[in-house]
């Protein structure tokens, strides 16, 4: 298994923090799921991560349908609103990773799309917004955590995705493996 599109659904502040990791990557495609007024804000404008501008590309869900891997970092207040859309973006072989903030998140996007696409995670990056956008120090955060729910727990799926956020001196710091249980 090989991950050559990723796409981020929520570009605040936890998925600022991912496009910061993965915006230098040239052996994937990244695109920021966004329609309508956002998508034309975010085309023009970018994201500023740590005071730089970074463009990815910007996709409609439809345009975005069958990434290889769709991140979910959205308020947890939006889920409800953005289950069509990531219904939409969701292939086949879609692995779908949620960082948002309640314990249900994955749950509830599995009831939409079915388990077999949600690889558990957890991130702690301490982010916020200023006026010149999202910040956060590097040298602080420990990263995303993620595993399979049950064995086996090093998964084809999971060094994929291994590959995509650890690889070549690429910033995202990932803070190890671990299943479902030893998260909680």
């Amino acid at each position: 298994m090989k991950i050559t599109s990723v796409a981020v659904l929520g570009a605040g502040a936890v998925g600022s923090y991912v496009i910061w990791g993965l915006a230098n990557r040239e052996d994937i495609k990244l695109g920021v799921i966004a329609e309508g007024e956002r998508k034309e804000r975010l085309s023009r404008q970018g994201c500023t991560i740590n005071g730089k501008v970074y463009h990815p590309e910007v996709w409609t869900p439809e345009e975005a349908e069958n990434v290889d891997f769709l991140i979910v970092s959205l308020k947890y207040g939006a889920l409800p609103g953005a289950l069509e859309s990531i219904r939409k973006i969701v292939g086949k072989d879609t692995s779908v990773m949620s960082l948002m903030n309640g314990v249900d998140s994955e749950e509830i996007i599995a009831e939409q799309i079915g388990k077999s696409h949600i690889l558990p995670a957890v991130i702690k990056v301490a982010s916020h917004r200023e006026a010149d956008g999202y910040h956060f120090d590097p040298e602080t955060t420990l990263g995303i955590i993620f595993g399979e729910y049950e064995a086996p727990y090093e998964s084809e799926r999971v060094k994929a995705v291994k590959r995509t956020v650890c690889r070549y001196g690429n910033p995202l710091p990932l803070n190890g493996i671990c299943n479902r249980r030893s998260v909680v």
